[in-house]
């Protein structure tokens, strides 16, 4: 059975970066709602690829690094990021890496789950906006920009013989 391992020893805090970037680039008003969910969709991927050797502490702290950029509760996409690994971990076992179908339903279920538990402490602490149903345009672009972002992290990691 072959294993997947990330082609250098940087890649996957190369892409955690990179995705980061992704999320704090201006945009206008207008497209700001329609912004994907990088740094979710970088641990959707990397959690499919090295499923059992991704660190829920890093993550945790990557989720820190992004509540300080947006200036939100500190935990608060900390927690999500956390969640959407661990569902990631979770649901690829049950599911074959190369059926295209199954991984839009996990990303929709995993990302509809992060955006709700954001939404949610966003209401509770009284930060949240008065968006309606455009606070969900961010999980329609991510999916919809999944299969372009998904192939261009395959070039960070290689595929190896077990032995």
């Amino acid at each position: 059975m072959p294993v997947n391992d990330p082609r250098f020893p940087g890649a996957v805090l190369l892409t955690l970066v990179l995705a980061m970037v992704l999320l704090v680039v201006p945009l206008g008003e207008s497209v700001a709602a329609w912004r994907p969910e990088w740094v979710a969709l970088t641990l959707v991927h990397w959690a499919l690829i090295i499923r059992d050797r991704i660190s829920l502490v890093v993550v945790f702290a990557i989720g820190l690094i992004v509540d300080t950029l947006y200036g939100s509760l500190l935990g608060q996409h900390a927690l999500g990021y956390v969640l959407v690994t661990y569902l990631a971990v979770r649901l690829s076992l049950r599911m074959t890496p190369e059926a295209f179908m199954q991984q839009l339903a996990l990303l929709f279920a995993i990302l509809g789950v992060y955006m709700l538990v954001n939404l949610w402490i966003s209401q509770v602490t009284g930060r949240g906006s008065n968006l309606g149903w455009l606070y969900w345009a961010s999980l329609v672009s991510s999916i919809v920009i999944w299969p372009v972002y998904h192939s261009f992290l395959g070039y960070f990691h290689v595929q190896r013989k077990a032995l």
